[in-house]
């Protein structure tokens, strides 16, 4: 690779990177994209984390909360998390920091969702609900908690 395709993989790494953070794993992928070599690749990335431009930590809080917001359960959090590359004891730390009250969060998705609606409900309606639920990541319980709460 010759300089002038270096610096333009560069300049492009900080463009993307003043836009939104990302994950060392989606810039590799990106990089890959544009046909850089491994050796660069992982130069470029170290010296992004050393100019703090790239951290783990930062991204990996900054999805949780963007998940949290959107009411998602901590079971759609770690799957996506995973496609993402964020490490899962990373992830487990974040969690546990923020100290999350999945039940109450699970019953404002319940709620978001399902406010104006009587609550007697049929089978057919109850698993609609439930599986709503399931969909946005929570377990049975916090499901359980949501739904009685009403």
């Amino acid at each position: 690779m010759d300089d002038k395709l270096k610096q333009k993989l560069k300049n492009y790494v900080l463009w993307l990177l003043g836009r939104q953070e990302y994950s060392r794993r989606e810039l590799t992928l990106k990089l890959q994209q544009k046909e850089a070599t491994e050796e660069f690749i992982e130069t470029l990335l170290d010296w992004c984390e050393k100019h703090n431009f790239i951290n783990e930590q930062r991204y990996c809080e900054g999805f949780v909360r963007k998940h949290i917001f959107k009411c998602h359960g901590l079971k759609r959090i770690k799957s996506e998390a995973m496609g993402k590359g964020i490490d899962r004891s990373l992830l487990e730390m974040v969690v546990e920091e923020l100290e999350i009250d999945w039940f109450e969060l699970a019953q404002d998705a319940y709620n978001k969702k399902y406010s104006n609606t009587p609550p007697n409900l049929d089978y057919k309606d109850k698993a609609k609900r439930v599986r709503y639920l399931m969909y946005r990541g929570f377990s049975y319980d916090e499901i359980n908690f949501a739904m009685q709460a009403q």
